[in-house]
């Protein structure tokens, strides 16, 4: 079993992707959820009058995992003739989901420009921190997250960023998103209020993560 509408914590979300990892390599896993994170963005922006080309896509990238998975749909959308801007959010990226975008054609950029491009965009991509996020954000990502324009929509990578996985509270900043893609299982932040109303539409994709680890 890959996918389970029955909440896991943050804890069992790691396990079973210890357990898969033992023979399946973290990259494949990484790729699986670029696409169900592209695939989702790029519902959104075949919505627009435009569609897809040419539309303004900034990604907001932390340094883990989580930002790989955004760098990484950023050059799916890149490839699909997105143009993709990066805004990181913090001092380095995730080396592997950088070179792929860059490849792809995406931009890097500095933290500086970030407000004036997110205030430009068609969407954006929250991959600034992820299950093992604690409530809040830090600088740039604090003060760039609440000048995102409202009609601006926002997908994020496993959970809205400033919330915790395992916590219903939102009382710190974060992140608020139009669709969350989730891996595996919903986390608790995004089933219960208040947390829930910052995770918009929620997507559990399938990622190939095996579950037969609370069974071993």
């Amino acid at each position: 079993m890959a996918i389970t509408d029955e909440p896991l914590s943050a804890a069992q979300i790691r396990d079973a992707e210890d357990w898969t990892m033992m023979t399946v390599p973290e990259s494949d896993l990484m790729d699986r959820a670029a696409v169900e994170v592209a695939g989702e963005c790029l519902r959104l922006l075949e919505s627009r009058e435009a569609g897809v080309e040419g539309a303004a896509v900034v990604v907001l990238a932390g340094s883990g995992n989580n930002g790989g998975d955004a760098l990484l749909a950023g050059a799916l959308l890149a490839e699909a003739g997105a143009l993709v801007r990066v805004v990181p959010c913090t001092d380095r990226l995730h080396e592997r989901g950088a070179a792929r975008l860059s490849a792809a054609g995406g931009v890097r950029t500095e933290a500086s420009a970030g407000p004036v491009l997110v205030a430009g965009a068609d969407l954006i991509i929250d991959g600034i921190v992820g299950l093992g996020g604690r409530p809040g954000l830090r600088e740039p990502a604090l003060s760039l997250v609440p000048l995102i324009p409202r009609s601006v929509p926002v997908v994020s990578v496993d959970l809205p960023s400033g919330l915790e996985a395992d916590s219903p509270t939102a009382d710190a900043p974060h992140v608020r998103a139009t669709s969350t893609v989730t891996f595996t299982a919903p986390k608790r932040c995004l089933l219960e209020q208040p947390a829930a109303a910052a995770a918009g539409n929620v997507v559990i994709a399938d990622v190939g993560i095996d579950l037969g680890w609370r069974s071993a």
